[in-house]
């Protein structure tokens, strides 16, 4: 068995409940205490081609992320993520140094609509941009996301073609938390026979059906002969209903394979900042987010629709069109409940 290697997301992906918005003060603080936790990489925010503010985590300048981590701490790696639809341009990202963040994480898409709204392949737009990443000096993390939209062939060739790109690693992502362990850990398999032995294998998942921790400890158990990397955050904050918990699975990996991360300044976090934002924006397992799973819809729906009754939420959501599914809006929300003769008594 490899190394198993724990990233806390907590700013990054915890950015979807608060638009990111953690505090000009709070966001070096919870730096310093996450990086006390002794995790293996630590997450600090979104790369994204949009005006800079101080309290946000989200940056269009790596000098930004820079000046958030004046002195990195042995042993831990620090990443920032970008998404291919909406990537902060290459000529905007400053080559990698030693005091730049070390690794960027690229959420790629399988497919994407065009300005007429047809779908579209977005792999290859995913892979030149991954290219430039790697150009420019970083470790690169592949995020292909929707894992359950690839069938088998299409997966081993997507893993193939951006192992080209000698990546640190490649992910499975169940981004609307929607599969359990056994299609997961198909996945992985899939993916740990077709790509070289030195790219480590990635797990983010999210907890739409309460999953997260058992795939997570399901893949630690099958003992891939490769680094493994394992996404989570304080308390499970992110989007939908939230990501697998940092504090659940560093316990666990303390106790059974003997890390040694520290569990009380994760619980720092959580009571000096996060139980603040859990007030004001809940997130964790529903109903809503249940169902938005079973249908395979984009999360965002279990929001709008939480007001509904369950039959409610059901008929609109199996009658949705694929296309709605996948891409949520205010207005696609409404449309669909005045479709299936519902009221529009939503969020």
């Amino acid at each position: 068995m490899g190394k198993i290697n724990l990233l806390d997301c907590t700013l990054r992906d915890g950015g979807y409940i608060n638009n990111w918005r953690f505090g000009e003060e709070v966001i070096p603080d919870m730096i310093e205490k996450l990086e006390q936790t002794k995790v293996d990489v630590l997450e600090i925010g979104f790369l994204k081609n949009e005006p800079y503010q101080k309290d946000r985590t989200v940056f269009n300048s790596m000098e930004q992320v820079k000046a958030l981590i004046p002195e990195k701490k042995p042993g831990i790696q620090y990443a920032v993520m970008c998404e291919v639809v909406n990537p902060l341009p290459l000529d905007m990202l400053a080559p990698a140094d030693a005091e730049s963040a070390d690794i960027i994480r690229v959420i790629v898409w399988k497919t994407e609509h065009d300005k007429d709204g047809n779908e579209v392949d977005a792999l290859e737009k995913g892979f030149a941009y991954c290219r430039g990443i790697i150009e420019r000096g970083y470790k690169l993390c592949v995020q292909p996301a929707r894992v359950s939209q690839y069938s088998d062939t299409e997966f081993v060739s997507m893993v193939k073609r951006f192992s080209e790109l000698d990546p640190m690693a490649i992910y499975v992502v169940d981004s609307w938390g929607t599969e359990n362990a056994e299609k997961l850990l198909h996945y992985m398999h899939l993916a740990d026979d077709n790509m070289p032995a030195h790219i480590a294998l990635g797990y983010h998942g999210h907890n739409n059906m309460m999953q997260a921790l058992g795939v997570s400890q399901a893949m630690i158990r099958e003992n891939f002969n490769r680094d493994i990397m394992i996404d989570a955050s304080v308390y499970g904050i992110g989007r939908g209903a939230g990501n697998l918990n940092l504090e659940l699975i560093a316990k666990y990996l303390n106790e059974e394979y003997g890390k040694g991360y520290l569990l009380d300044p994760m619980l720092d976090v959580y009571s000096d900042h996060i139980a603040a934002i859990y007030e004001k924006e809940k997130w964790g397992y529903s109903v809503p987010y249940f169902l938005t799973a079973k249908y395979n819809c984009n999360p965002a729906y279990a929001r709008s629709y939480s007001g509904l009754r369950p039959a409610q939420i059901s008929k609109t959501l199996l009658r949705m069109s694929a296309k709605d599914r996948v891409m949520f809006s205010s207005e696609n929300a409404v449309r669909n409940l005045e479709k299936c003769g519902e009221s529009p008594c939503i969020k």
